[in-house]
């Protein structure tokens, strides 16, 4: 991964916006800090939590600063304050007690805001929208498959600053990666898991005498979304909700780690992969989003003048394997299996850009939304066969996380 980092798009009082963290593509809207303390407050900076530290020290009272800057924590004694206190006095944590928001056997926190100046901005007629996000980076010291990824939650925060309700928005997880030689990659998505991936068919130079990995990004939680009219079933027909009779069609959950535990949210649901796009390094007509309407038009899944692609005629696809091009999804580039060479395939090996894109969703002020992204690599026996690895080991981390 040379560059990773985020898309964000919305509709803010009427007007269409888009702001990013993409490195590679010389985006960079989001400042360290929040809205109310700014970029200056020392304690916008990076918060390490080990499972090594051992219970009540040093970086369990600094995540006091954490806290007050948005952080997540466990309130094991239920006052709403965070207060890492040895109640019981044995030296060990206790589920009465207050513990921070360590997750894996590392974890890494920071907060940032999208108060940018426009004139600073690649989108210089993108104002900053109110939007806070706090970042936890997490993993597992393991020799199982979790010990090959790496876990990002990003919780996205409308503050309220510019509007209490940003509608239509769209997240996408961006990435500039590069699989050994940078000129060689080739990129597609998968749809049962809701992920985007990287590889190489055959060997590369930076790999000598070894296969090369695969690199895939999954939406391991995606926002939670309400569906008006489709969210519970009027068991008693009567038109109203009536607790503990009617039934959720939909259960939407936020995995919160061992500690803090799952958060249920009935009538709802986690939006999945709802496109996948790739752009070329300077590529004369699908290179870097130059504009607000053409990073908002990958968002969606089209090309840069919000026009869909079509698999039939597509200059960096071929659909293969017998099956009818004019039905493959174009919202989902590369989507078919490579392993097998069934379906809609990248056939132009470069340096790529991607972007696995989830929406439409509503940030409300002062509710924040929870992304949950892993980073998974996986070698395998070939090239294409780590690309297999890389699945495999993806599921199998679902099934853990869940």
């Amino acid at each position: 991964l040379f560059s990773g980092g985020f898309f964000l798009s919305g509709i803010t009082n009427g007007g269409m916006w888009a702001n990013a963290v993409a490195s590679a593509s010389r985006i960079e809207d989001f400042a360290p800090g929040t809205y109310a303390t700014g970029r200056n407050d020392s304690r916008a900076q990076l918060y390490v939590l080990k499972a090594t530290d051992g219970d009540f020290s040093d970086s369990w009272n600094e995540w006091k600063d954490a806290v007050a800057l948005g952080a997540y924590f466990y309130d094991g004694d239920g006052d709403g304050i965070y207060n890492p206190v040895d109640l019981n006095g044995n030296g060990k944590w206790d589920a009465t007690e207050d513990r921070p928001d360590l997750i894996g056997d590392e974890t890494v926190w920071c907060v940032y805001h999208d108060a940018i100046d426009p004139a600073l901005r690649r989108y210089n007629d993108v104002s900053p929208q109110g939007i806070e996000i706090r970042q936890t980076v997490f993993g597992f010291n393991s020799k199982g498959v979790v010990g090959n990824m790496l876990f990002l939650r990003y919780s996205l925060l409308n503050t309220g600053s510019v509007a209490d309700k940003i509608d239509s928005v769209y997240f996408g997880v961006w990435a500039d990666p590069d699989v050994g030689d940078a000129n060689d990659d080739l990129v597609g998505c998968d749809t049962t898991l809701n992920a985007g991936y990287v590889y190489n068919e055959g060997d590369d130079p930076n790999f000598p005498g070894k296969v090369p990995p695969a690199f895939l990004m999954d939406f391991f939680q995606g926002p939670i979304s309400y569906i008006p009219g489709e969210t519970f079933t009027d068991v008693n027909g009567n038109g109203v909700w009536d607790d503990g009779i009617d039934i959720a069609i939909d259960t939407a959950h936020n995995v919160q780690g061992q500690v803090r535990g799952i958060k249920m949210y009935p009538g709802a649901r986690n939006l999945g992969l709802s496109s996948f796009v790739h752009y070329i390094q300077s590529h004369a007509t699908h290179g870097d989003p130059n504009t607000r309407f053409e990073a908002r038009s990958y968002m969606l899944g089209f090309n840069k003048e919000f026009q869909p692609l079509d698999p039939c005629t597509w200059a960096f696809g071929t659909v293969l394997g017998g099956v009818n091009c004019a039905q493959v999804d174009p919202r989902y580039s590369y989507s078919g299996d490579p392993v097998t060479s069934v379906g809609w395939i990248n056939n132009s090996p470069v340096d790529q850009r991607q972007m696995s894109n989830t929406g439409p969703f509503t940030l409300e002020k002062g509710k924040p939304v929870d992304v949950v992204i892993a980073y998974v690599a996986g070698r395998g026996n070939s090239p294409l066969n780590s690309i297999t690895v890389a699945k495999q080991s993806d599921i199998t981390a679902q099934v853990i996380f869940d």
